[in-house]
């Protein structure tokens, strides 16, 4: 080769390789320009509700029509509480039998304020939505709900109303939570939220964030002071709540209605065979003036939870079943109602701790029978109660009759659930000593519980109470419930999280309640799969709670939506960022 060509090529190699060079070199030098601020916020507003809500056809008829068949020799009347009354000859159900139920009870706190405020605009800069979630989950846009999906919020009068004393309200089981000997301000919930008197704003505020359903419960104590048939019923209340749901439906609400919500009057005991006597008397006093406004009913929260409070010997299910029952039929066969009626059932699922160990899967299924068998299996089955719940030494369950399952089966129109969380669970060391031992801490169903996996971990993120964010189980939740008792649909009737420490932040801190949205929206998304993957009909999904209130003894354990200034004298209630992430899962998914 010519020495010259080969010297030629050589340098045109190095010229090739400098100028490739020389080019990276320059790609790679920082680029600059001047610096300006650019606009990070944005704001963003909920669509509100369209006002004056009316139903085509009502769901019974008008109070005018029906109100024969009420008993025709009830007392109404309003009591006023006067403490220093004593007992005279005024009657069994006089004024001072009145201040008798309330002889043992007295309060802390005092109500701010004693008459309905009136409502004002919420404030435009309290509609502005918080900065857009740092995640988006995964597959949210590929499923959708039914255009009829049932969304809301719910809560409870006891947790909520506060005036415990006010406008003839007679006292209730849950009224000792708060009475005398509590700690100033600790549990007190005689002022509790002051929804009593603040209903008018707080369904402003749901109706400005476009919240079309409010799942709320009526005061049996309120409207049958001494709660049982026959005694006087206070009109003061049924003027309450009849305003209370012209209300919501003049904001475009939609009503859910709680019959009984633990909040029975003391001198009624579900351990009684005549249970159902007594709640039916109150039960047509409201059905009959509410019925023709409310699409959905539910006559008793959560009673299979209710042992130690609401009873004390299992048989009061059976009366709790058969008041139930009797509801149902007068209102569908007497009131001609064509609304629907359930019952709230409490259920964190048990799980087998191993599920490749039988006496695990026993020890959840075991679990289950007791808190869901036992009225599942006549209401929804026809069947009698579980055989292992019955063969339970000291239960004192007596077995339905052929006539009472049959009286009960189908008496219900879809199941209602309250699956906040689900745990583990594993047999004790000896079950069948713990089964014959009612002294036992774990009697009567003798199953370990637990939210610790095998591994050790944590199944997730833990709350300020029992719930976690753990939504891998939410549908194995449903899947349980729609296979085992085969409803026609299922609604999620309360879930919800209290934020660990929440009570302890600022209020610009409870504000941005982002573990709140993270149990929503994975809670929600696995509704969605199951809906679309496993065939659930799941209809509705009502949060737990639409503001931060008494629950049951502890203003600590935060489940709200909103937050509530108990220190202002007004009851001040502030949107937490959930309340927005929780409307807008609803918009990006319902169909349209």
């Amino acid at each position: 080769m010519n020495p010259s060509l080969s010297l030629s090529l050589f340098v045109w190699l190095l010229a090739h390789e400098y100028a490739a060079y020389a080019a990276d070199v320059s790609a790679r030098m920082p680029s600059y320009s001047s610096f300006s601020y650019t606009q990070m916020t944005s704001d963003r507003y909920p669509s509100p509700l369209k006002s004056h809500l009316s139903f085509p056809t009502p769901f019974a008829p008008p109070f005018s029509k029906v109100s024969t068949l009420l008993p025709k020799d009830v007392t109404y009347t309003t009591y006023s509480l006067h403490p220093t009354a004593t007992l005279s000859a005024d009657g069994e159900y006089g004024q001072s039998a009145y201040a008798g139920l309330w002889k043992n009870l007295s309060y802390t706190d005092t109500p701010p304020f004693t008459t309905t405020v009136s409502p004002t605009p919420v404030p435009t800069q309290e509609l502005v939505y918080p900065p857009a979630l740092p995640f988006r989950t995964i597959g949210e846009d590929c499923l959708s709900l039914p255009s009829d999906f049932i969304w809301g919020v719910a809560g409870s009068a006891w947790q909520i109303e506060g005036g415990l004393k006010l406008e003839g309200r007679g006292p209730s089981i849950l009224d000792s939570i708060g009475a005398i000997g509590t700690p100033p301000g600790s549990n007190d919930s005689n002022v509790a939220d002051m929804n009593y008197f603040l209903y008018k704003q707080d369904f402003a505020r749901l109706a400005a964030m476009g919240i079309p359903y409010y799942s709320f419960s009526i005061s049996w104590s309120r409207v049958v002071p001494f709660g049982v048939a026959g005694s006087p019923v206070n009109m003061e209340a049924l003027d309450h709540y009849d305003d209370l749901i012209n209300t919501c439906l003049e904001y475009g609400i939609k009503p859910i209605v709680t019959l009984f919500h633990f909040d029975m009057p003391t001198s009624v005991s579900a351990d009684e065979p005549d249970f159902a006597v007594h709640f039916l008397y109150y039960a047509k006093q409201v059905m009959a003036r509410y019925a023709d406004r409310v699409p959905y009913w539910v006559t008793a929260n959560e009673p299979n939870m209710g042992e130690g409070l609401l009873f004390n010997t299992y048989n009061a299910l059976t009366w709790i079943l058969q008041a139930h029952v009797a509801v149902y039929d007068w209102y569908k066969k007497e009131l001609g109602g064509t609304g629907k009626i359930t019952i709230k059932f409490a259920n964190n699922l048990a799980v087998p701790l191993d599920p490749t160990n039988p006496t695990h899967t026993h020890a959840a299924l075991r679990y289950q029978n007791f808190l869901l068998g036992i009225m599942g299996n006549p209401l929804f089955l026809g069947k009698q109660y579980p055989e292992d719940v019955l063969n339970t030494p000291n239960l004192n369950l007596t077995a339905l009759t052929v006539d009472e399952i049959s009286s009960i089966h189908g008496k219900i129109d879809f199941w209602s659930l309250d699956p906040y969380v689900s745990q583990y669970a594993s047999p004790t060391e000896d079950m069948e000593a713990c089964v014959h031992n009612s002294s036992n801490p774990l009697w009567p169903s003798c199953v370990l519980l637990t939210n610790v996996q095998a591994n050790g971990w944590l199944m997730g993120d833990g709350s300020n109470a029992y719930p976690y964010i753990a939504p891998q189980y939410v549908r194995q939740q449903l899947g349980y419930v729609w296979n085992t008792f085969r409803p026609s649909a299922i609604l999620v009737s309360e879930f919800g999280f209290p934020v660990f420490a929440e009570a302890q932040k600022a209020l610009v801190a409870q504000q941005y309640d982002l573990e709140r949205t993270l149990y929503y929206q994975g809670f929600l998304q696995e509704v969605l799969e199951a809906i679309h993957e496993d065939g659930v009909n799941v209809i509705g999904a009502i949060a737990w709670s639409f503001m931060d209130n008494n629950e049951f003894g502890s203003f600590d354990n935060k489940y709200g939506m909103q937050s509530v200034n108990r220190t202002n004298g007004l009851l001040t209630r502030t949107y937490k960022r959930t309340i927005f992430d929780f409307v807008d899962f609803f918009h990006d998914h319902m169909a349209h």
